[in-house]
C-alpha cells in the first residue's frame, strides 16, 4: 500500500469526519449495487463500521501493522483495538517471537 492511499484522521473534527465517511459509504454501496449482480453484490446492511472492523483485522493480521499505529490511522483508541481485536494480535505477537528464536543469535 501506498503512503497515498493511507487514510489518517484527524483528531480534532473526527466526529463530523466518521459520519460524513458513513455517508458517503452507504452511497457507494449504493452505486456499486445498481450495477454488481450475485457475490458481487455488497449487502446493504454494510456499513462504514464494517470496512473499518474489516481494515483493522486486515492492518493486524495480514501487514501485522502495531495495535498504536492501526489506532492512530483508524482513529481510535489502543485500548479498544486491544479489548476487540486482542486474539490477533496475540497470535501476531506468538508469531513473531517463534521467527526470532528460529534465527541464531535472536535470544
Amino acid at each position: 500500500m501506498s503512503a497515498d492511499r493511507v487514510i489518517v484522521f484527524p483528531y480534532d473534527g473526527l466526529a463530523s469526519c466518521l459520519n460524513l465517511w458513513a455517508e458517503e459509504v452507504r452511497s457507494a454501496i449504493a452505486v456499486h449495487n445498481k450495477s454488481a449482480r450475485g457475490e458481487a453484490r455488497l449487502p446493504t446492511e454494510a456499513s462504514a463500521y464494517s470496512f473499518r472492523h474489516a481494515r483493522i483485522s486486515e492492518l493486524l493480521q495480514v501487514y501485522g501493522v502495531d495495535p498504536l499505529t492501526v489506532a492512530a490511522q483508524t482513529g481510535t483508541g489502543l485500548r479498544m483495538i486491544e479489548r476487540t481485536y486482542f486474539k490477533f494480535i496475540r497470535s501476531a505477537m506468538l508469531e513473531k517471537l517463534a521467527s526470532l528464536k528460529a534465527k541464531p543469535g535472536a535470544g
